[in-house]
């Protein structure tokens, strides 16, 4: 028995075959043109939503839509791949009327319309509240990192640009004391010629003015770090290393899993961004309250009594032994009528936490509400809180102490060199420079580095290691006012916080695999923006056809 046979290559078709007839009525294909068809180009923001009445023609922006949707929707994400679909896909060309665009034409697309993409993937999920796919009840809010187009060794800091600085001067030093050891000595070998030592001198010292160069916009602009490539990129802590990128936020609710808002940032941590992700949903869906569920990394009590005076529940875990957040707003006394306290407007929900009275929707998460009366200490002038030039602050490092320069936000300590500013504990500001301290012969502490704590208006940091007992600076006396707070007890509900990882882990993991869990391909925020709505907006597409069938949703469209 023979093999089954297709039909042959040469043979002729007398009647042209329609292209409808390759996609079937139940093809997700349909569904992304029905949903496109329905949107408003010029209200989503995108250009060229009018054709114009001279000139060459230009593509139809929802027919670019259509093609980007359907691509990501599979997992296509170069532009030159999404090209040559165009040509070999039966299903794009049943999509584009069998257009096939440049993949310049396709790459600029989505380059200049991130905010518009965003606007299809909001229209997309107020779709899905209309068919009851989203609750609006409850969203878990987290952050992932996705690698920028940015490598590691393009991202400086501070910290780096000095160990680099280090490095060529003592390759320079060493390459002059060669030059001079050849010149003393007529038998000395050099390895490398005298032109050849002077073009490596040259070419060091172009460097040291570069990386100089860097040192000084750093300092200038009081940022942490800069990248060269994507200057809106950070160096940050993934699961496997440092590496550059940004934080992505998401907040998936609670019914279906759907993302129902995402937001780019180039924060390395989750901290103080709860309010803002919340606040995006409400407004999206026209919320008056919302409730959250986020992880540890989002403990910042000033960012949840914001979300608490805004209508939205910051159900965030807890410390383990008491259970419960401290939380203090603004005291603005006001008179509470009945009516007001059991508004759930996020207007009379503030107006209620100012004056010092539980509203009725935090009965239960709320308890222990008082006025109270707290210092507020008036901030010095950074001039005034020294008199040392540089030169006298590196003098007396020596002598075995850790001396901050307020000015620059650097510190000098007794090897001699820079500690920088790498972030605040307890209140502290801490400088450290582990390149400096792994070779360090004076080795001040016992730790592999040190961190130097300063407490706020504070100069100078004995050390031990060098005999010194004991600070030889206070924190200044500074005036103060007093100012009244009003300060409660909140309580996340536990329950909920149960079901947070089951909700916020696998969207994350999800995208990432469609996507080959590898960087994304364009600079800056607003570009990351729109390549990431695609890739979420195919992720929700897929969950409301797994949820509620092509049939429904297309007979929702017609």
């Amino acid at each position: 028995m023979g093999y089954i046979q297709g039909v042959a290559r040469g043979q002729m078709v007398l009647m042209p075959e329609c292209l409808d007839d390759y996609v079937s009525e139940d093809n997700p294909v349909r569904l992304i043109d029905a949903f496109v068809d329905t949107l408003d180009m010029k209200t989503c923001g995108f250009k060229k939503a009018e054709a114009a009445s001279e000139g060459r023609p230009p593509y139809a922006p929802s027919m670019l839509v259509k093609l980007y949707v359907y691509c990501y929707f599979n997992g296509i994400r170069s532009s030159r791949k999404i090209a040559r679909e165009t040509s070999r896909n039966v299903e794009v060309m049943w999509l584009t009327g069998k257009l096939s665009p440049d993949f310049r034409t396709i790459s600029d697309f989505r380059k200049v319309h991130g905010d518009a993409l965003k606007a299809v993937f909001r229209q997309w999920n107020l779709f899905c509240s209309g068919q009851g796919l989203v609750g609006n009840e409850c969203v878990s809010v987290d952050g992932s990192k996705f690698k920028a187009v940015n490598s590691k060794s393009n991202n400086f800091t501070a910290q780096k640009l000095d160990d680099r600085l280090r490095r060529i001067d003592a390759h320079i030093a060493k390459f002059m004391s060669e030059m001079d050891r050849a010149d003393a000595e007529e038998s000395y070998e050099r390895r490398l010629s005298k032109e050849r030592i002077a073009e490596k001198i040259q070419e060091l010292r172009e460097r040291k003015l570069r990386y100089e160069g860097y040192l000084d916009q750093l300092e200038q602009s009081g940022d942490t770090q800069m990248s060269l490539t994507d200057p809106e990129s950070r160096l940050m802590k993934f699961k496997d290393g440092f590496e550059v990128g940004f934080n992505v936020q998401t907040a998936v609710d609670d019914r279906h899993h759907l993302i129902t808002g995402f937001a780019v940032t180039s924060s390395p941590v989750d901290n103080g961004l709860l309010h803002d992700m919340a606040q995006g949903v409400k407004s999206d869906f026209g919320l008056v309250t919302i409730e959250t569920v986020a992880d540890n990394g989002y403990h910042d009590r000033d960012d949840m009594a914001r979300c608490l005076e805004s209508g939205i529940v910051p159900n965030v875990n807890p410390d383990r032994n008491s259970g419960s957040f401290e939380l203090q707003v603004d005291h603005e006394p006001t008179e509470i009528s009945e009516a007001t306290r059991l508004s759930r407007n996020p207007d009379d929900i503030k107006t209620c936490l100012r004056s010092g009275v539980i509203p009725k929707i935090y009965d239960g998460l709320i308890s222990d509400i008082r006025v109270e009366e707290i210092k507020i200490r008036e901030d010095r002038p950074i001039e005034t809180r020294t008199e040392m030039s540089d030169e006298q602050m590196k003098k007396l490092a020596l002598q075995g102490y850790i001396v901050r320069d307020p000015r620059r936000n650097l510190a000098y300590c007794p090897a001699g060199e820079i500690l920088r500013y790498s972030g605040k504990k307890s209140g502290k500001k801490v400088y450290c420079n582990r390149f400096a301290c792994k070779n360090c012969q004076k080795k001040c502490c016992k730790a592999a580095h040190r961190e130097a704590q300063f407490a706020e208006g504070q100069i100078i940091i004995a050390c031990k290691a060098f005999g010194h007992t004991s600070f030889i600076s206070k924190r200044p006396n500074r005036p103060y006012t007093l100012k009244k707070v009003v300060r409660f007890t909140f309580r996340p509900d536990e329950r909920k916080l149960d079901k947070r990882m089951c909700l916020s882990e696998h969207p994350f993991g999800t995208v990432k695999f469609w996507d080959g869990a590898s960087y994304l391909l364009l600079r800056g925020i607003a570009k990351a923006t729109g390549e990431l709505a695609l890739s979420f907006l195919g992720y929700n597409i897929k969950r409301a056809i797994n949820v509620l069938g092509m049939q429904k949703l297309m007979a929702a469209l017609s």
